[in-house]
């Protein structure tokens, strides 16, 4: 996939797209917090999906290539999205997202649910089962926008970093992989991956600010009637899986898995969840 930008209103946004066949099927797939387009270069390199399906990666405002540092919202996000698709003319496509792009999968089926043919919901985080800091930050979330407000202010005074240095997740990924191995999966994984300071060296503080309150927001699952594959991690260490599980129950047409992993799931378990999507993926055709 190579990466590419689209404008909307005046800011570029950044993207990375497979083609397909015209007229074929689209997989749209939405990384987490602090993350970008990259978390899913290598399911690209390694799923079976027929080469007829379209994918698309977006680099989510305020992430990646998307630089941003304004006013930033999920609902923001999903008209970002549906730019995007519309930009590509995709009328519908199977949406894919990882913890906080699971969230935001829900919320576009919700809003637009004839643009959603399915749904893969990958550690998605309800906030109710939400453990460890996301637990202790939860009650202080109003607090988030108006620190995020502080730093804003700044930001127009001039007082921001000049260049964010690139994150290339499947690069980070097969480090990850080789220290997991010499130095035990836990501590490899949360020396990478779960640390605010190493968050915010890859993207505005303002932005990072404002993407984590979107996290607490409720999950409409009440209003979503695409079927849906939900891959949950045992390991605990951000959400608790069975509560996670029992709310993820809600939805109408679910499927439900749970892999070894610590919350990476497309890191700490890239094959399994490869087979288990490509296999979904199947059956919905």
């Amino acid at each position: 996939m190579q990466p590419a930008q689209f404008e909307r209103a005046g800011i570029r946004l950044g993207y990375r797209y497979r083609r397909g066949r015209d007229g074929g099927p689209a997989l749209v797939l939405l990384h987490g917090l602090a993350s970008n387009s990259t978390r899913w270069t290598e399911f690209v390199n390694n799923t079976r999906l027929d080469p007829d399906w379209h994918i698309v990666c977006p680099d989510l405002r305020g992430h990646g290539a998307s630089l941003w540092r304004g006013r930033l919202d999920m609902d923001l996000w999903l008209a970002d999205l549906r730019a995007l698709l519309d930009y590509l003319a995709i009328e519908q496509a199977v949406v894919v997202g990882h913890c906080l792009g699971a969230n935001m999968a829900l919320a576009f089926a919700r809003r637009w649910p004839a643009r959603c043919r399915g749904l893969v919901l990958i550690e998605p985080m309800p906030a109710p089962a939400l453990r460890g800091a996301l637990a202790l930050v939860r009650p202080l979330r109003g607090l988030l926008p108006l620190l995020a407000g502080v730093v804003r202010g700044l930001n127009t005074l001039g007082i921001y970093r000049r260049r964010l240095p690139t994150l290339d997740l499947a690069e980070l990924d097969r480090r990850t992989r080789a220290a997991m191995s010499e130095h035990g999966a836990r501590q490899a994984v949360i020396k990478r991956y779960s640390a605010p300071s190493l968050d915010t060296f890859y993207m505005p503080i303002a932005a990072y600010l404002q993407a984590l309150a979107q996290l607490f927001r409720p999950l409409p699952l009440n209003e979503v009637h695409a079927p849906a594959l939900v891959l949950l991690s045992a390991g605990a260490l951000l959400a608790d899986p069975h509560k996670t599980r029992q709310i993820m129950a809600a939805l109408p047409n679910v499927q439900i898995e749970m892999l070894e992993a610590l919350h990476w799931i497309p890191t700490e378990q890239p094959e399994r969840m490869t087979q288990l999507i490509d296999a979904w993926l199947q059956q919905l055709e």
